[in-house]
Formats: C-alpha cells, sequence, structure tokens
C-alpha cells in the first residue's frame, strides 16, 4: 500500500466493525493524542493478528498523527510476531519465523474505527484487503482512458483539447481520487447525441471522475451531467437529509434481502454537534429500528460521511459517503455473496481424477481416500508454498503463489504402475496437462 493511502485512513467505518472505547467520561483525554494512543495499545492486545503471537517487548509507537476529521488521530504501531501471517492462525501451517509488521489504528472519539496491518490485513473483519492499491498515477490513466471511452466524448470529443487539470486525494478509505479533467466537443450537449439537432459550436467541459480501487466511482460533466448514469445531476447542494436518504436507498438497491424494510417517514432528530464547535457538524436521526448518523464539514459542498445501524429483525451496519455524484459504501457487516476459491487439496483431488479419466494405463486405480500431507515450503520462503500430499504409492506435488485466487501447479507420479504427469488446475476447476 503506498505512503498517500497509509495517511488518508480518515473516515472511519463507524458503526460496521466493534468499537473499543479506554474512557468512559469526560472528553479531554479521548480527543488527545495522549488519549488516542492509550486507546490504541489497549486494543492493540486484543487485534487478532497480534495476540496470536505478538510479542510484548518489540510493541513501539511509531507516531500519532491528528487527522482531518474532529477528534480523530491515526496511531502507528510497530510490533514483531513469532510466526508469519496474519489474524487468527490456529491450526494453519506457519513459517516459525520472526515476522515485523506496522498497524494503522485510527482512533476517533475515544473509539477505535480502524485496524490495519502491513497495510493489506483488516484486523477488524479478518480479511485481507484487495491488493492493487489505486495510485494518483493509476487514478489520473484510469478517468482519461473513462473520458475518451464516454458517451459524450466518444459522440465528439476532441482529442488534443483533454488536459487533466487537477487529481486529490479524498479523505476516505480505501482512498478515493478526484481527477478532473478539461475537453472540448464539437457540437453542444451530453451523451451520445446521435440524431438530435445540435448547435454546431465548440464547447468545453470539465468532467470530474471519482476512482477507487481501480475502478471509476463517478463521473459528472460541468455539474450537470452524471455520465456513469447517463442522466441529469440533481440540482442544488445536498442537503443531511437527502444524504440520508441516498444512502438508505444505495443499501435497498442494492442489497435484495431489504427490500421490505420499513423506512421510517417521519425522524427523531439529534445534532450531536459538541457546543461551540465551528466547521464541522453531527447529526443523528432515528426511526423503525434506523440509527442513522450523517457528518459533514461545513463547506458549500460538503461530502457526507453517513452512518447506518439497523437493529430490527435483519440487523446490519453500513458506512458509506454521499455527495451531488452520488454514493459510494465504505463498509458494511452485510455479506456479500460467498467466494469459492480452490484449495490445494482440491486442486489435488481434481488432477488425480483427471488423470484416472484419461489416461487408459491407470484404468482399475482409485483414487486414494486418505493421504499423508508434508509442507515443503522451504523455510523463510515467502509469497511461494509447496504441499505434498502421499498415499501408498500416489505422490502428488502442488505449488501455488500466495495470492488471491491462485492457478495451481501439480506434479504427480505413481509408483505402480509407474507414471509421471505435470498439469495446472485452475480456480473454476479446468485441469489442463502441461507437455
Amino acid at each position: 500500500m503506498n505512503k498517500k493511502v497509509n495517511t488518508v485512513i480518515a473516515l472511519m467505518l463507524v458503526g460496521a466493525f466493534p468499537a473499543l472505547s479506554l474512557y468512559s467520561g469526560g472528553l479531554g483525554p479521548l480527543f488527545s493524542a495522549e488519549g488516542a494512543q492509550a486507546v490504541a495499545l489497549v486494543y492493540l492486545k486484543s487485534m487478532p493478528t497480534y495476540a496470536f503471537d505478538g510479542l510484548p517487548e518489540s510493541v513501539e509507537v511509531v507516531k500519532v498523527e491528528p487527522l482531518r476529521m474532529l477528534n480523530t488521530w491515526e496511531v502507528t504501531v510497530a510490533f514483531t510476531s513469532r510466526h508469519s501471517g496474519y489474524g487468527d492462525r490456529t491450526r494453519q501451517m506457519l513459517l516459525q519465523v520472526l515476522t515485523p509488521h506496522v498497524a494503522k489504528i485510527v482512533v476517533s472519539e475515544g473509539q477505535v474505527r480502524v485496524a490495519v496491518t502491513d497495510g493489506v490485513y483488516n484486523e477488524f473483519r479478518g480479511e485481507m484487503l484487495p491488493t492493487g492499491d489505486t495510485t494518483d498515477e493509476d487514478a489520473r490513466m484510469i478517468a482519461v482512458e473513462f473520458l475518451r471511452a464516454s458517451p459524450t466524448f466518444a459522440f465528439d470529443g476532441i482529442d488534443e483539447s483533454v488536459e487533466v487539470l487537477d487529481i486529490v486525494a479524498m479523505e476516505s478509505y480505501p482512498v478515493q481520487y478526484a481527477v478532473r479533467i478539461a475537453f472540448e466537443c464539437r457540437h453542444a450537449g451530453y451523451g451520445d447525441r446521435t440524431g438530435q439537432v445540435l448547435a454546431q459550436v465548440i464547447t468545453p467541459h470539465v468532467m470530474r471522475v471519482v476512482v477507487s480501487a481501480g475502478e471509476v466511482r463517478s463521473a459528472v460533466i460541468d455539474d450537470q451531467w452524471d455520465e456513469l448514469n447517463q442522466r441529469d445531476v440533481d440540482s442544488g447542494p445536498v442537503s443531511p437529509e437527502s444524504a440520508r436518504d441516498a444512502a438508505i436507498r444505495y443499501i435497498v438497491e442494492n442489497y435484495p434481502e431489504l427490500a421490505d424494510l420499513p423506512i421510517s417517514s417521519e425522524w427523531a432528530f439529534t445534532d450531536l454537534t459538541p457546543e461551540g464547535m465551528l466547521g464541522a457538524s453531527t447529526y443523528r436521526y432515528m426511526g423503525l429500528g434506523w440509527n442513522v448518523t450523517v457528518r459533514f464539514m461545513v463547506v458549500l459542498e460538503p461530502v457526507y460521511t453517513v452512518t447506518m445501524e439497523y437493529s430490527g429483525d435483519a440487523e446490519f451496519t453500513w458506512e458509506g459517503t454521499v455527495d451531488g455524484s452520488g454514493v459510494t459504501e465504505l463498509s458494511t457487516s452485510l455479506s456479500p455473496e460467498p467466494v469459492d476459491i480452490l484449495s490445494p487439496k482440491q486442486a489435488r483431488d481434481l488432477a488425480v481424477e483427471y488423470v484416472l479419466a484419461n489416461y487408459p494405463e491407470l484404468e482399475g486405480l482409485e483414487a486414494p481416500e486418505e493421504w499423508e500431507f508434508a509442507d515443503l515450503t522451504p523455510e523463510g520462503l515467502l509469497g511461494y508454498s509447496t504441499h505434498q500430499y502421499t498415499s501408498g504409492g500416489w505422490t502428488v506435488q502442488v505449488g501455488f503463489p500466495v495470492v488471491w485466487k491462485p492457478t495451481y501447479a501439480v506434479e504427480l507420479s505413481l509408483d505402480e504402475p509407474a507414471f509421471d504427469w505435470m498439469g495446472t488446475v485452475s480456480q473454476d476447476g479446468t485441469v489442463a496437462a502441461v507437455e
């Protein structure tokens, strides 16, 4: 994860994960660097990666930095574990090697909101973060490619007019980049204007493209046209109430199992903004099991951070941002569709089934039911693993890079009859022999 990403973990995943608070009363210690550090160190002891095999004597607070969000600090803590890997590694095959880590823990109002180790592991959710973080240069290229392929520009855009005006890293996690691009078209209007009567006049435009995790999240031209959805942008600034409603619509539209949730038409409103606080506000809306918190800076066009806790039968939490270009989901306890990942054992079994079905000399043989396992990965080797399975006269070695959804390299040998085979097993279950 690049340095810029590491420094902008600021829009908290509020309510989407359990929060931990050190102090139960008094705002002073909570809202200081010392208080944030104390909260972070208490949390560290229960953090899955550290709790499994962290060395207490290795813990070192590297720095404590204030973030732009009110009463929010990022605490960077270095520590060492006795084994490689992340999270609770019980019953896993581990390298017994001292492994240094750096955890970034975001504390807001005395509570831990975000905890990420080495920029790759989400300690709250116990899962690896998506790889391939977007850099500002990546964002620029993605935005320009999107512009050139967009209906408005593709219709009559002038190639030599394209100019990237600026790239701004927004305070969110994962990092979002707002890329502004100036360009010109040969006619007025937006989108695919085929068949329309158009004014033949060189028309300047500015598109604002928001890129996150390698994808375009929103694209608005001249603050008037939603290029991503090919429709007019709602006029006027977004209000806290409309941000609340937009977030609820997003949830209902994107999670079909929640389509029938009751939505309040009358909300109990509370202004949670501390007395005397200028420049930032926090509102709470409650009704029919919904607890919605909206945080925003008091500016002309704010970006709202919306946090939801629903306490009805379909209990869940959600957080995202809302602005004039739409809704961006940051985190949620709602479960996405399960992702099937083919394991080394499954790759072994598929390879054995393949050779038994495709090689006549093995006719009559059956796949073993029990295997003996050995980890042949050299000690200290990171990034690639080799597992060996033996049973009777069978020996199967499965090698794979330590990445998301790897393709497995399989070497199979049999003593009687003498037989050797090499091939690959893909995540979709496809087996291919390697000559």
